[in-house]
């Protein structure tokens, strides 16, 4: 099964949304409209299905991945890998040294995925997801910067 990485279409913008929701609950693109921070959202498609996204945002200090979703049937296949390394490309290539997230600490399989490729826990965030819920802030150093 192929895919390829490219950024959101303006005509994609509800599919984003909505699949965040499905599998996340949320949807960070959404959250992140109303603020200033500059924004992109990666898609991987599959005969113009979107089967995964990364939500990127930054200001002048920081660049950050606020959600990568991949939908069931395509897990361990290399999208969330795919989508994380553009991230990064992406990144570096606007004069960052380094890409930061957070995730809930409970959330053992996408800590476990984000340290495959290569990101560290920065620091424990108390009660960031609510009372007794605690975030993990990792980090990715990126090449080229």
């Amino acid at each position: 099964m192929e895919f390829e990485i490219r950024e959101m279409s303006d005509e994609e913008v509800e599919d984003v949304i909505h699949l965040e929701y499905d599998i996340l609950g949320y949807s960070a693109f959404a959250q992140l409209s109303m603020t200033d921070y500059k924004k992109k959202v990666l898609v991987a498609v599959n005969n113009d299905e979107i089967v995964g996204v990364a939500v990127l945002y930054w200001n002048d200090e920081i660049f950050c991945l606020g959600s990568v979703a991949v939908k069931e049937e395509w897990r361990g296949k290399g999208i969330g890998k795919s989508l994380i390394r553009k991230a990064a490309e992406m990144a570096s290539q606007l004069g960052y040294d380094s890409i930061m997230l957070e995730v809930n600490t409970a959330n053992s399989i996408a800590v476990e995925i984000y340290r495959r490729v290569g990101f560290r826990i920065a620091e424990i965030i108390k009660h960031y997801y609510g009372i007794g819920k605690h975030a993990y802030r990792m980090m990715l150093q990126v090449q080229g910067s």
